[in-house]
This record gives structure tokens, C-alpha cells and sequence, in this order.
């Protein structure tokens, strides 16, 4: 794939896989017996969008503005990951419960599982997105 680098393509890519991830958590809950309610499936779909979009936007800074470290892609995408899961279990804490409960899953009781979760997607969708759309200052073409 030859693409062009640019912010634009980055936002592509991001929000391509937000939607197919979102995507297969809307449809994959139902089908393993949880009850998911409308407006929350839909919430998390676009979360998940959202966080490819916000990704993108973070890949423009390769280095901290302020504290002027460099910021590598893995550190990108876990960082936004962990920040965008936290923010997904501090506002739907009572939802990730009651999912975790019918989902019967191995031993795992805690929302605060999802962290996880969300590194291994920042990693995956910041990786993607510097792959085959560059990083740092990008055009917006």
C-alpha cells in the first residue's frame, strides 16, 4: 500500500478501525448473552471511532511540546489507550460490571480489566496509523 503521509490518512486509518472494532463489539456482545442496551452499543461504537480519530491527532507530536521528550509511536498509542479506556470505566463503570457479569468471564471480575484492553488497541490502531501514514508534521492534504 502506497499511501500519501498525511493527517488526513491517519484519521482515515483510525477511524476504519474504530468502526470495524466498534463494530464487532456491537454485534459480538448480543450474540454472547449480554443484553446491551441501544444507546450504550451505539456509545461504544463511536468511542471506539473516536479514539482512532484522537490517535490520529496524537501522532502529530513526536516529541512532548513542553517537556521535550520524544514520543514514539508504542508510547502514543498506549498512552491514548489507557487515558480514552479510563475515561470509558469512570462513565460507564455500572455498565462494564453488569457486561463482565453476563459474560461469565474467566475470573475476571474488575472493569478495570479494560485498561488493558485499551493499550493493546492504542498499540494496534497508533502502529497502523504511522505505518502507512507517517507521523510528526504531517500535511493536511
Amino acid at each position: 500500500m502506497n499511501m500519501k503521509h498525511s493527517i488526513l490518512n491517519r484519521i482515515i486509518i483510525g477511524k476504519s478501525i474504530g468502526f470495524v472494532l466498534g463494530a464487532i463489539v456491537f454485534l459480538i456482545l448480543p450474540m454472547m448473552g449480554v443484553p446491551l442496551d441501544i444507546y450504550f452499543g451505539l456509545g461504544l461504537w463511536l468511542f471506539y471511532i473516536m479514539l482512532g480519530v484522537f490517535i490520529a491527532f496524537f501522532g502529530i507530536m513526536d516529541h512532548h511540546p513542553l517537556l521535550k521528550f520524544p514520543m514514539p509511536w508504542w508510547f502514543r498509542g498506549v498512552f491514548a489507550g489507557l487515558i480514552m479506556h479510563l475515561m470509558l470505566i469512570l462513565l460507564a463503570h455500572g455498565e462494564l460490571i453488569f457486561i463482565i457479569e453476563k459474560m461469565h468471564t474467566f475470573g475476571l471480575s474488575s472493569p478495570w480489566w479494560a485498561l488493558i484492553d485499551g493499550v493493546i488497541i492504542g498499540l494496534i490502531m497508533s502502529w497502523a496509523e504511522t505505518k502507512f501514514a507517517g507521523e510528526g508534521a504531517l500535511p493536511l492534504e
